[in-house]
């Protein structure tokens, strides 16, 4: 079955090796001036050594004036960058993949300090976040030729193709979704400024696709049907492919958390499938082999976003039955980074990619910790070449993750403790269960974390108010609400990606804890512990990641 991803398909004049691509992600990894720095040409590489068949950047802008999305996202505004670009283009190619740029503006979604000063525009003035100013025809031409000269120099920087961002808001989301395209002009019709971006690109003999959301979760907004008119319009117009994905400015988005399903819209994808005439590329939680074979049945391309950067080798070690480190859908570490650089709570080598390879050891090690900064460090130990034996004094590997509640947080956390068993097993660490050492030697490491989870309380027919900050205290508050009369504060949740915070107390109330504005009343037991840094499953997981890369036997 797996065959059928790695068959080679043809996206316009373009030969992909298989049907498996690398989503356009958010990194902050380039310069300021918006070229591909080094860092940026690893973390595409690494994941070009991993197999996939096709690369497409991150949304890069088109204009240093009103574009920009981010402090360090990729821009090609300059025929000044397109040496730099060539150097990545370059790699991945030398690599064995195809590489596609996402052009996109930003429009409403973007802020004046990111816009260096400058005022957001918008097809309507609807702000976001900042002010917003209507786009005049002037605006509209001078960003439709921008579009065309991004994807030249993109031509000339070895790209393969384009990819036009129609999707989550963006610019050219805007002019199409009904919700916030309010023009009284030839312009309320957004779909014709699409059509015309994509007529001017295809005059340069250029490949190109666009990202469209095929719902924007809004009665108002674009559904399957409006999605399906819109791609029979451009494939006149000639688009050569079409990747779906969902979300518009809400809550609801493309990277769902684990209180949502994997696969997360191939129900509203199917639903229009038989009205797609060019390869369809779809993404959306698709986290296992299982999840890509079922994608498949429906696109194209399979396109992989957290996966790729939990593991960039993913395709060949599904391959090679080689245990995958899963992403968790945690989406703390990946998400909102206009202002810093992507990293992986599971995966803690993202970013950092450009380090050197790390320096081979022998000998005996003994890693003292069984949760995940343990099993991390003995995992980077035995790769380095090291004999690893691990402790731990309870009678199975976990740590702090035994104490989950979440349903939800279980079913896809424990993903990464399977996975660290099998990893550990496959690299021949000895595990001894019930064993403490004394941890008081060169050749030992002590990898416990120095806070420790509160214990999920023992309370029954009391009235609580959960108003923290804490993870354990949202995770307990599924418990506690089974015999207790539970509140919890809105700002409780405040410090969680938008998404994750809107389906979480969803599933809060669901079962039974009540949501309150402020810590008003009378209760019998109050959870206030409110901190701006805690321990988190990624420090975990780095600080192991450390101890294992920087021991050295004296």
């Amino acid at each position: 079955m797996i065959s059928y991803l790695l068959e080679p398909i043809k996206i316009g004049d373009i030969n992909l090796k298989n049907r498996i691509a690398m989503s356009p992600m958010i990194s902050n990894l380039g310069s300021p001036e918006g070229y591909p720095t080094d860092a940026y040409i690893a973390y595409l590489s690494e994941r070009a050594k991993g197999g996939v068949g096709l690369i497409i950047t991150e949304y890069t802008y088109i204009n240093k004036l009103d574009s920009r999305g981010s402090v360090n996202e990729l821009g090609l505004y300059s025929d000044e960058l397109t040496p730099k670009f060539m150097r990545l283009t370059e790699m991945i190619h030398a690599l064995g993949s195809k590489i596609f740029v996402q052009l996109v503006h930003a429009g409403r979604k973007t802020k004046r300090d990111v816009i260096w000063g400058n005022t957001p525009i918008a097809p309507s003035p609807m702000p976001l976040t900042d002010e917003v100013r209507e786009m005049n025809l002037n605006d509209i031409r001078r960003i439709k030729q921008e579009f065309i000269s991004a994807s030249i120099r993109a031509r000339r920087s070895g790209f393969d193709g384009v990819e036009l961002h129609g999707a989550h808001g963006y610019l050219l989301a805007q002019f199409m979704s009904p919700a916030v395209n309010r023009r009284n002009d030839e312009y309320k019709d957004g779909v014709k400024l699409v059509e015309e971006i994509v007529h001017g690109i295809k005059e340069s003999k250029t490949t190109v696709g666009i990202r469209l959301s095929v719902t924007e979760f809004d009665d108002l907004g674009l559904d399957p049907e409006d999605v399906a008119e819109i791609v029979k319009r451009l494939e006149k117009a000639g688009i050569d492919y079409v990747h779906l994905s969902a979300g518009r400015d809400g809550p609801m988005n493309s990277s769902m958390p684990f209180y949502y399903k994997h696969l997360s819209f191939l129900e509203e994808i199917e639903s229009i499938r038989d009205k797609i005439h060019v390869p369809l590329f779809v993404v959306g939680s698709i986290m296992n082999l299982h999840d890509a074979l079922k994608a498949r049945e429906v696109a194209d391309v399979v396109v992989l976003g957290r996966s790729l950067l939990a593991d960039p080798y993913w395709l060949k070690k599904a391959l090679t039955n080689e245990p995958i480190r899963p992403c968790i859908r945690c989406n703390q570490s990946c998400r909102g980074m206009v202002y810093r650089e992507v990293r992986c709570d599971a995966n803690p080598e993202l970013g950092w990619e450009i380090l050197p390879p790390m320096e081979r050891g022998n000998g005996e090690v003994e890693v003292v910790g069984g949760g995940v900064m343990g099993m991390e460090a003995a995992r980077v130990l035995a790769k380095r070449g090291f004999s690893v034996t691990l402790y731990e004094r309870e009678d199975k590997l976990g740590g702090q993750f035994l104490l989950f509640k979440d349903p939800w947080k279980i079913n896809e956390f424990n993903s990464i403790v399977d996975f660290y068993k099998n990893e550990l097993e496959r690299l021949g660490v000895e595990i001894k269960l019930r064993s403490e050492v004394n941890c008081d030697n060169e050749k030992c490491i002590y990898a416990v974390p120095e806070q420790r989870s509160p214990e999920p309380p023992e309370i029954k027919g009391k009235r609580i108010l959960i108003d923290s900050t804490l993870y354990p205290y949202h995770d307990y508050a599924f418990y506690l609400a089974k015999d207790n009369e539970v509140y919890m504060t809105e700002d409780s949740l405040s410090i969680l990606d938008r998404t994750r915070q809107f389906l979480l107390e969803e599933n809060l109330k669901e079962a039974g804890v009540n949501f309150v504005q402020k810590a008003t009343g009378n209760f019998d037991v109050i959870f206030n512990e409110r901190v701006k840094d805690q321990p988190t499953i990624g420090k975990s997981i780095q600080r192991g990641y450390w101890l294992g890369r920087t021991f050295s036997l004296r």
